[in-house]
């Protein structure tokens, strides 16, 4: 019984060490997914910025 009981805790300590490394790595994955994304809509707002930018330049009205 006693083997039991030492047996469940060095489990439940192996089952909790794996967990936490598994949703590190889950957490990691996401946050690298989520920052490439954010990093591409950065990207394509400054090319439209420049676009909008360069645009209004040459087609502006009021250059001499």
């Amino acid at each position: 019984m006693i083997g039991l009981l030492i047996a469940l805790v060095i489990g439940f300590w192996l089952l909790k060490v794996v967990f936490k490394v598994g949703f590190w790595l889950i957490g990691l994955a996401a946050m690298i997914v989520v920052g490439l994304f954010l990093i591409r809509i950065a990207l394509w707002l400054g090319v439209a910025v420049l676009a909008i930018g360069g645009l209004a330049l040459v087609a502006s009205p009021f250059r001499n």
